[in-house]
C-alpha cells in the first residue's frame, strides 16, 4: 500500500543521502525520527519552539552513522508526536497523520511519521527513541515489527534524551529478517549466547486486557501456532500497575530536571493528551523519585522471576487493537502506558510482532527477553510466529 503524500516527513533528502555505495545494507532505505541527530538538521522533540532555539546537529547520531557506513540510504527525518510522550502519534504543531494500514485508527507514537514512511514504502527501516513505547506502539498499530533493545545494547549518542533511565534507540521494519539484520549491525556488544528453551505466556494479561472479540480472535490465532507454551497465570495487572507507578515517578522527575526550566519559561502548547500527562508526571516529588529508583531494582528482580534465562515472555503489546482516532477511553490509555512500562523499568529486550486484525484495527503481541538475550526474541519470532 502506498500513498503519494509524504507529510509524515519533516526533511526529505533528494537525492537520498548515501555514504557508502554497495555496502551490505545498500538495499535498505532508512528513515530517522526527528529525535535522532542527522547532520545539518535541527534535532527536534516535536515542539517547534524547541527547534527555533537550537542549532543544527554537527554530526549524525552513532546509530545513523553505523547504518550509513553499512550502505543504507537515508531518505529523511520523520515527525514525532509532541514531546515524545504522547501515545497517539499526533502532533498539534505538524501534519495530521493517517494510519493507512488501518484507516480511522491511531498511528501510535512517538515515532508515528517513521512508521508511516515504512507503511507507504518510502523507507524499509526506521530508528527512533523507544521510550514510552515510542517504537513499539506505532509498530503494533501499523502492522510492523518493532524492537526495543535491552539496556546497553545500542549506543545512545546523538539521540535527544527524554529520560536517561528509559531512553533506548529502537528499530522498526516490515520484515523480521531485515529488522534483525539492522539490530545486529547496531549492537555495541554481543548478545549473550544462550539457548532458546521456552515461551512463557502471560495468559492472565491477555484475558484481563483484551475485550471478547479481540481475545477470541487472538486465541484462534494462537491455536494455529505450532509451539509449546507455559502459562504464567499470576502475572497480572497488579504487576503492570507497579511498573507504571515506578515509570511515571522516574520519568516525570527526569523530564523536569532536563526540560522543566525551558517548559516553564516558554510554556509551549501541547495536545490535551500530552499536556495532561506531563502535568501529572511533573508533579512527582524528589522523594518519590528516590524511592522509585529503589523499587525499580526490586521490580526488575521480581519480574525476571516469572521467566528464566533462555526463555521469552509473551504479553500483549497493546490492550487491544489500535483504537479509534476520535474515541479512546482513559482505561485503554492507562493500560497502554502500563504495558510499555514493564520492559522499560526492568531493562528488558522487547519485540512486537504483527498479530491480529479486528474489523481492520491491528494489534501486536510482544516477546520479552532477559537483558543481553536479545537474539532470543528474533529466534522465537522466526521459529513460531512468522
Amino acid at each position: 500500500m502506498s500513498l503519494p503524500e509524504t507529510n509524515y516527513l519533516l526533511h526529505a533528502f533528494k537525492p537520498e543521502r548515501v555514504e557508502v555505495a554497495g555496502g551490505v545494507l545498500s538495499k535498505q532505505r532508512l528513515v530517522v525520527s526527528d529525535c535522532i541527530n542527522v547532520k545539518g538538521a535541527v534535532t527536534g522533540i516535536g515542539v517547534p519552539d524547541w527547534c527555533v532555539s537550537h542549532e543544527e546537529a554537527k554530526n549524525d547520531a552513532l546509530v545513523v552513522s553505523t547504518l550509513l557506513q553499512s550502505g543504507c540510504r537515508l531518505v529523511g527525518k520523520a515527525q514525532v508526536d509532541d514531546f515524545g510522550t504522547s501515545i497517539s502519534g499526533q502532533n498539534p504543531f505538524l501534519a495530521k497523520l493517517t494510519n493507512s494500514m488501518s484507516p480511522g485508527t491511531r498511528v501510535g507514537g512517538s515515532s508515528s511519521g517513521a512508521a508511516l514512511a515504512i507503511v507507504n514504502s518510502k523507507a524499509s527501516i526506521a530508528v527512533g527513541n523507544a521510550v514510552c513505547g515510542g517504537i513499539l506502539i506505532p509498530a503494533a498499530y501499523c502492522g510492523l515489527f518493532g524492537y526495543r533493545p535491552s539496556l546497553g545494547m545500542v549506543d545512545l549518542r546523538g539521540m535527544a534524551s527524554l529520560s536517561p533511565s528509559f531512553d533506548a534507540v529502537g528499530f522498526m521494519a516490515r520484515s523480521l529478517p531485515t529488522l534483525q539484520q539492522i539490530a545486529e549491525k547496531c549492537w555495541t556488544k554481543p548478545a549473550r549466547p544462550v539457548r532458546l528453551n521456552a515461551v512463557k505466556y502471560a495468559s492472565s494479561l491477555f484475558q484481563e486486557l483484551l475485550d471478547n472479540d479481540a481475545l477470541l480472535e487472538w486465541e484462534t490465532k494462537l491455536s494455529s501456532l505450532n509451539f509449546m507454551r507455559n502459562d504464567v497465570p499470576n502475572l497480572s495487572k497488579l504487576t503492570l500497575t507497579q511498573a507504571h507507578n515506578i515509570h511515571t515517578a522516574i520519568l516525570g522527575r527526569e523530564i523536569d530536571m532536563q526540560y522543566g526550566q525551558w517548559l516553564d519559561a516558554v510554556n509551549p502548547r501541547f495536545s490535551d493528551e500530552t499536556g495532561t500527562f506531563l502535568k501529572t508526571i511533573r508533579d512527582k516529588g524528589f522523594k518519590e523519585f528516590v524511592e522509585s529508583k529503589k523499587k525499580r531494582e526490586f521490580f526488575s528482580d521480581s519480574l525476571q522471576g516469572f521467566f528464566s534465562s533462555g526463555e521469552v515472555l509473551m504479553l500483549p503489546t497493546s490492550p487491544g487493537p489500535a483504537p479509534s482516532c476520535d474515541d479512546v477511553c482513559d482505561v485503554y490509555l492507562i493500560n497502554q502506558r502500563k504495558l510499555y512500562a514493564i520492559a522499560e523499568v526492568a531493562g528488558l529486550a522487547q519485540l512486537t510482532i504483527p498479530a491480529i486484525s479486528i474489523q481492520g484495527a491491528l494489534m501486536g503481541v510482544s516477546l520479552l527477553a532477559h537483558p543481553g538475550e536479545d537474539r532470543l526474541l528474533f529466534e522465537a519470532a522466526g521459529r513460531w510466529f512468522v
